[in-house]
């Protein structure tokens, strides 16, 4: 039987994280904080349920407050990778709203070890200027990982995550942020541009396909990014779109 996804969070990983912080605070009651955690009901909670209730009881276990606290998570999150370690991103949402500037900070470097893609989009909403700021300089960045994330955290739509209504109706500010991406030399990144484009599309068609037009022919890894983009359309139809990478209407997309 395969394993649930809630299940990678488990009693192995919650002692594994208790541990690590252990090791890095001496305040830090290890024990107490494994026995809260794995607490009925534990066994009925769904996967992001789990997720928060450790994100909960991290901050209500670690001694300190927020600079403190996830000063300490920053410095062990590279031990952890994948799903499990979302849980550094989240206690940055959780508890660091009103520490926008340290927040991002760590947001940057957790993301290279599981995605911050989810806990950047309340930063985004509560002060867009100044974030969206933070994410077209991570759109430059040397890392791929936070590269992607200044595409995927500011999708209009991301699956799963908070909706970003205002970029849902002026996508304007993302559009900065994928001007920069369109040619990265991650597949990765790009992938997480057309991702974004076919968010912006569902809302806002004519100006998926001003973009696309106007991209088209730069490279053959663009072109490829653009036909994900307007996926959507092509499914759709769209003669635009069709005319655009040379398809008749009975052809769909990649």
């Amino acid at each position: 039987m395969p394993t649930l996804l809630k299940d990678y969070y488990d009693k192995a990983f919650v002692t594994r994280l208790a541990e690590a912080v252990t090791a890095e605070v001496s305040g830090f009651d290890g024990r107490a904080f494994t026995r809260a955690v794995l607490a009925a009901p534990w066994s009925d909670l769904a996967l992001k349920q789990r997720m928060r209730r450790i994100t909960t009881l991290l901050g209500r276990h670690l001694p300190g407050d927020f600079a403190r606290q996830v000063t300490v998570l920053d410095r062990i999150a590279p031990r952890f990778t994948g799903l499990t370690a979302l849980v550094f991103p989240d206690f940055v949402e959780m508890f660091g709203l009103d520490d926008p500037r340290r927040s991002l900070r760590v947001l940057e470097h957790v993301t290279r070890y599981s995605t911050a893609e989810f806990a950047i989009r309340p930063f985004i909403a509560r002060d867009p200027d100044a974030t969206m700021a933070e994410l077209r300089r991570w759109a430059t960045h040397d890392n791929e990982h936070v590269r992607r994330l200044a595409s995927e955290g500011c999708r209009p739509r991301l699956p799963w995550g908070m909706a970003l209504q205002a970029f849902k109706r002026n996508p304007g500010p993302v559009l900065e942020v994928l001007e920069i991406l369109k040619a990265d030399p991650s597949e990765y990144v790009r992938r997480s541009v057309a991702n974004n484009l076919n968010d912006i599309g569902k809302d806002h068609p004519d100006v998926l396909l001003e973009i696309a037009s106007r991209w088209h022919g730069q490279s053959a890894d663009t072109d490829r990014l653009l036909k994900h983009a307007c996926r959507t359309l092509l499914k759709r139809g769209d003669p635009r779109a069709l005319g655009l990478f040379g398809l008749s209407d009975d052809v769909g997309a990649e």
